[in-house]
């Protein structure tokens, strides 16, 4: 197929994908709308609409799967990419045209389970439990959408395929020959045919043997999940391979495969996963409202005109921006663009410009709503309302160290910023004004599920409805910033469930293979203090944060340290906000830490030793939160005993 085609074909299947984002992000924008009427009729009238529950259901599961093209076509995954410099350009080629074969494979795999769950459910005239809704042709459509999205994988395999293998010069620089071409799809055929044959050995060769050995089953599950992460297959394919790949040595390949689709099945028609789809509808809004921008004008008028006030008014605006993105990367460069050219041309010292918004980023994914934090709450089945409001008292005092840190720092180095100027209350009054949209929108949120009024479900839908009428009022709603909205939402969405749902398998096989509790019974026969035993946890996730990404360390190690961690009496609330602090430090500690090459992106003309002397005071400052709600977990767990 020429390359033209494959591109005309690429274009196609993203045009395609828009058109299924819209009704997605539609459906999300019903289910807000639905949510809201829902909550004004039980408040009012005491009447809620009937059979609300099932009817939110078969519209979520459809908007999920929705998402799915726009991520595909937008080739928005999670990889980890630690051994891409190591592999060169034509070496890393080979696995990431690899990577987007993978990812086929799973979604296709997902869509012929799913499809026999649809027949299955069709043919027994399956109906929801309290209103009789048939549940058959929601099941259909889901499977529909997951075919799209299996042909618009296929194309986009196809033209990875051909940009990372055909059309890349060969080794002495030439460019490449038509002969060449059926070479690498020869090779590449029998690396898979290979890769796939020793597989199906190795299964019916220790298969046996294994069932025996659960622990050594899950750790030769570990490594293949590894293999293949390190090998540039998306993330959550990868935990969904090596989870299907156990399950299939503990239950035989068919009882796997059926329990499989059950599993994700069941799981689509959760309502609790509305939570994640609307409030990253919500961030989306309010960024397009221009309400990060208000927080950070407001930040900058308050702060900006003391010693260090920009550095303290990033700080700030990282702090309100982690409310509306509910990313540590995003909001470094988001903030990043506008504060650190600004602070270098006041004359403040780079290693505290770049520090500053280094550290104001880690705040991403700490204040609510957090996207981490959802996903560690499907994780463990802990409330996602109570994990928000247990973040807020860490996310101000991550906010009010930093602002120490800042001010000890200008205080000791002279140079490090100008002196401070007068305050122009015009601007702060003005600069108020424009913030208010902000307070109420999150206020409305967070404080109606801290006080009952709502669901956190209810509330992200009700926070949709609430950044939508904000951003209609200011006139920033037209068919860009919608198409924009649409694609962010629907991008990160369709990632983050390809994640959960890789996850979700993998953590059945963890279950299965009950070494979970092998590892708690030991780490009790060891005798150690549970404090130590936390210790030592926080310390192995600094060093995996300091080369992963927050969502993958999660993913990966929260079906093995939840249930230790409640097993050594410690609350899971606590323990999730503490694992988000403890990750997000990781992405400032040297020498990998992500937030840093975020700020070397931003500005190739710093140098990475002073962004390390930059984000090393506020490393300290984050060790000594860390340290803080560590010894004292009533920091985290105050808030939420109060809730109603």
């Amino acid at each position: 197929m020429g390359e033209g085609r494959i591109a005309r074909l690429d274009s196609q299947c993203a045009r395609l994908s828009s058109y299924l984002a819209t009704l997605a992000v539609v459906c999300m924008l019903v289910l807000s709308i639905l949510t809201a009427i829902d909550v004004g009729l039980r408040a009012w009238f005491r009447q809620p609409i009937a059979g609300f529950n099932e009817i939110v259901e078969q519209i979520l599961a459809v908007a999920i799967i929705a998402c799915f093209p726009a991520s595909l076509a937008g080739r928005r995954h999670l990889v980890l990419d630690t051994l891409t410099p190591f592999l060169g350009g034509r070496r890393a080629g080979w696995f990431k045209a690899a990577g987007a074969l993978g990812l086929l494979a799973g979604i296709a795999v997902l869509a012929w389970r799913i499809g026999v769950q649809s027949e299955a459910i069709a043919e027994r005239g399956g109906t929801t439990t309290i209103m009789g809704f048939p549940r058959g042709p929601v099941m259909y459509t889901i499977t529909a959408l997951l075919i799209a999205s299996v042909f618009i994988q296929a194309v986009v395999f196809l033209a990875e395929f051909r940009k990372e293998l055909l059309a890349r010069p060969r080794a002495d620089g030439t460019p490449a020959r038509p002969g060449d071409g059926l070479k690498k799809v020869a090779l590449f055929a029998f690396w898979v045919a290979a890769s796939v044959g020793l597989y199906v050995f190795l299964h019916d060769r220790y298969a046996a043997a294994l069932q025996g050995q659960l622990a050594l089953l899950f750790c030769v599950g570990f490594v293949l999940l590894w293999v293949f992460a390190l090998a540039l297959v998306p993330l959550g394919i990868a935990m969904m391979a090596a989870g299907i790949a156990g399950l299939a040595v503990v239950l035989a390949p068919e009882q796997a495969m059926h329990a499989y689709g059950s599993l994700l099945a069941d799981f689509l028609v959760r309502i609790d996963l509305a939570v994640l789809p609307l409030f990253v509808l919500m961030g989306s809004l309010a960024a397009a409202a221009g309400l990060s921008d208000d927080l950070y004008r407001f930040a900058h008028a308050i702060l900006g005109r003391q010693r260090g006030g920009l550095a303290l008014a990033t700080i700030a605006g990282c702090t309100g921006f982690g409310a509306v993105t509910g990313s540590s990367v995003a909001t470094v460069v988001t903030i990043g663009r506008v504060a650190l050219p600004e602070m270098q041309k006041r004359g403040y010292s780079t290693e505290l410009a770049a520090g500053s918004v280094a550290a104001g980023g880690t705040l991403g994914i700490l204040v609510p709503p957090s996207g981490a934090m959802i996903l560690y709450a499907f994780l463990t089945e802990v409330s996602i309302g109570k994990l928000f409001i247990a973040a807020l008292l860490p996310a101000l005092l991550a906010a009010l160290l930093y602002m120490i840190t800042i001010f000890l720092l200008v205080y000791v180095g002279k140079s490090a910023a100008p002196a401070a100027t007068a305050w122009d209350v015009k601007e702060i009054v003005a600069a108020g004004k424009g913030s208010a949209a902000v307070a109420f929108l999150f206020g409305t949120v967070l404080g109606g599920m801290y006080g009952g009024i709502f669901t956190e479900t209810e509330g992200a839908a009700v926070g949709v409805g609430l950044a939508f009428v904000i951003a209609v009022a200011r006139g920033k709603i037209n068919k860009d910033t919608f198409f924009q909205v649409m694609s962010e939402t629907t991008s990160t969405t369709g990632l983050l469930y390809i994640l959960i749902f890789g996850g979700l398998t993998f953590s059945a096989f963890t279950a299965l293979t009950e070494v979970t509790e092998g590892v708690v019974a030991y780490i009790q026969s060891l005798g150690l203090a549970p404090l130590a035993v936390v210790a030592l946890l926080l310390v192995i996730y600094i060093v995996l944060g300091t080369a992963m990404e927050s969502y993958a360390i999660m993913l990966i190690t929260v079906p093995i340290t939840g249930p230790l961690v409640e097993a050594l009496g410690y609350d899971l609330v606590w323990w999730g906000i503490i694992q988000v602090v403890v990750i997000e430090t990781g992405l400032i500690s040297p020498p990998v830490g992500m937030n840093m090459f975020a700020i070397k992106s931003l500005d190739p003309t710093i140098s990475m030793a002073t962004v390390y002397r930059g984000v090393m005071p506020f490393f300290t400052a984050d060790c000594v939160r860390l340290a803080l709600l560590t010894l004292f977990p009533v920091i985290v767990t105050y808030l939420p005993s109060t809730m109603r």
